[in-house]
């Protein structure tokens, strides 16, 4: 008996390892023009969880947390 072989794990796969590669905005073979890019990604990264924080109050101290 002959089993059929399903595609979708195979594209799965093949678009998780490209994926990364378009987060950059594009994609060159130099490596520091890349390395801006993933610099760049990072650093708004950062931000926006900083905004996220401070838009639901976690970016201050609890009051309900005792200090040392």
């Amino acid at each position: 008996m002959k089993r059929k072989v399903s595609m979708l794990p195979m594209l799965f796969l093949s678009m998780s390892l490209f994926f990364p590669l378009c987060l950059t905005g594009c994609f060159t073979t130099d490596k520091h023009h890349n390395k801006e890019h993933i610099d760049t990604m990072k650093k708004d990264m950062g931000l926006m969880h900083k905004d996220i924080d401070r838009a639901l109050g976690l970016d201050e101290p609890s009051p309900l947390v005792e200090k040392e």
